[in-house]
């Protein structure tokens, strides 16, 4: 799936299908955060989840003079594009991008944060896997 994104706004602009060993998708979604594409069923529950690794706070300024270092720059309002390969089990109906903050682990020693405090989830976009579209 390739997505481009500006500012908030992110659109699915290429679906295929590939054959390519996948992993890293069998963490538990539970225990870090990051971004992530969600694989959900056709009631929304969640079924696999693989890390997306995009940069969207900076950008790299390539030099004009060959030799200069490359810098890398805050950018206010972040544009580009991103692609994951996420595993389609069967059931699966649409992906979902996260943006997930869980609590950071205290340092050995010292009392571990409470039950309720799981975090946030923050759905950016669900997009149908037959469709290739916007659900929300």
């Amino acid at each position: 799936m390739i997505f481009e994104y500006d500012g908030d706004d992110i659109r699915l602009i290429h679906r295929s299908e590939v054959d390519v060993a996948l992993t890293g998708f069998d963490t538990p979604p539970e225990v870090r955060s990051g971004r992530f594409a969600e694989v959900r069923d056709a009631e929304g529950k969640g079924l696999t989840r693989v890390p997306v690794r995009v940069e969207t706070t900076s950008a790299e300024v390539f030099p004009e003079t060959p030799g200069e270092p490359i810098t890398r720059v805050t950018v206010d309002r972040p544009k580009g594009a991103f692609t994951v390969i996420v595993p389609v089990p069967v059931g699966a109906h649409s992906v979902a991008l996260l943006d997930v903050r869980r609590p950071t682990p205290p340092p050995e020693g010292l009392a571990a944060p409470s039950p309720s405090a799981k975090g946030e989830e923050t759905v950016l976009g669900v997009f149908n896997l037959e469709l290739g579209g916007r659900e929300q």
